[in-house]
């Protein structure tokens, strides 16, 4: 076996954000999920050491070997190496990817994940890896992030082991269409505020950084404020799915700044409906979201996408929120879509855990996102 650093592999491609010169760096640093590492080798047996740590929430993983998932298992504290495939034909061309399942935990301050070695058998030939055709940027929540696609309808423990993007809508409909993508989203965050009224916990507000919600001293020495290269990966189509959690707010309690003492809260009428300031706010900072999305993303069809959680109550603002940017702009690019609700789950094994969309619903939203980038 030859082992080798990122900067000594002869051929790699990084999947995700990641930071300038990242191949040329010992190691490489997973931020989100759905990033990681692919070889294309002609190859028996590949092995990776990974590095990690965590105050509370571990990181997962999971193997993709051409074009299917093989494995998925947790990163311990620490460094430890795991068999990534053995016994492969060393005449076949193989497409081998290590893979964020997990996504980066905003309230871990010690979170890392960090690919320091492949080790390959010594006839191993690294091929270039072919540049995919098509490329799609995925920005979104706690479902974007997979929480509740594995495990049982009643698994309701706040861990990282019940989130796994690998199952999730966004890579069912990257990997269906053999298409490279990003991935940026955070359970419990949204356009305006987080589910529980936090006005901090907002995409927008980390969008142009290479992972703004980790702020850590060792996340940020490895790079996770950094601003992004929006040139780094021009997305074909970004698909953004927000607003579940600025709807769920409505029905939380205030949220209390810990540093100015202010409380902040999404009020209901008496009627029990959104009340109209807050919810046209809503579609205020939508508008504003997508002019900086634009901006970066110049040739990109950008397509603002939900309903795998029903709300209802905020539907018509997020339709207001996106036709007030195309008004502005004269945007003919961007559009809306709605997808399957969760509530056409009926069998246990159709719904997830965590009460979230389960295999079902992201089976039916990949479907419909596929059906949608085929018009163009």
């Amino acid at each position: 076996m030859t082992s080798y650093k990122i900067n000594q592999l002869p051929n790699f491609h990084i999947m995700g954000r990641h930071i300038k010169n990242a191949g040329k760096k010992d190691s490489l640093s997973l931020f989100w999920a759905g990033s990681g590492l692919e070889l294309y080798a002609k190859t028996r047996e590949v092995w990776a050491e990974v590095e990690s740590d965590f105050n509370s929430n571990e990181v997962w993983l999971c193997v993709w070997i051409n074009g299917r998932k093989i494995s998925r298992f947790m990163a311990p504290k620490g460094k430890a190496t795991f068999c990534l495939a053995r016994g492969l034909n060393p005449e076949k061309e193989n497409s081998i990817i290590l893979m964020r399942d997990t996504q980066p935990m905003s309230g871990d301050t010690a979170q890392i994940l960090k690919i320091t070695s492949i080790s390959v058998n010594d006839e191993t030939q690294f091929l270039p890896v072919p540049e995919k055709k098509l490329k799609i940027e995925f920005i979104g929540d706690s479902i974007t992030s997979g929480e509740g696609t594995i495990g049982a309808p009643s698994e309701m423990e706040w861990i990282s082991q019940w989130i796994s993007a690998s199952e999730n809508y966004a890579v069912k409909t990257a990997t269906s269409l053999k298409a490279d993508f990003n991935i940026i989203s955070q359970c419990g965050w949204g356009v305006v505020t987080g589910w529980d009224n936090n006005i901090t916990s907002t995409i927008p507000g980390i969008y142009k950084n290479v992972c703004g919600l980790q702020t850590g001293d060792i996340q940020k020495e490895n790079g996770s404020l950094e601003l992004w290269d929006f040139s780094f990966f021009k997305p074909d189509f970004i698909f953004i799915n927000l607003g579940t959690n600025d709807s769920g707010a409505f029905n939380q309690p205030a949220w209390k700044d810990p540093v100015t003492g202010k409380e902040y809260k999404m009020r209901l009428n008496d009627s029990g409906f959104p009340n109209e300031e807050d919810a046209s706010n809503i579609s205020k900072e939508i508008c504003e979201f997508l002019k900086e999305v634009r901006k970066n993303n110049p040739e990109s069809r950008i397509c603002w996408i939900w309903g795998m959680i029903p709300i209802d109550n905020l539907s018509p603002y997020i339709q207001k929120g996106v036709d007030q940017f195309i008004l502005e702009t004269g945007d003919k690019k961007t559009d809306t879509l709605l997808l399957p609700s969760m509530d056409l789950e009926k069998t246990e094994f159709e719904k997830g855990s965590r009460g979230h969309p389960g295999p079902l619903t992201h089976r039916l939203a990949s479907e419909k996102l596929i059906e949608y980038i085929s018009k163009f």
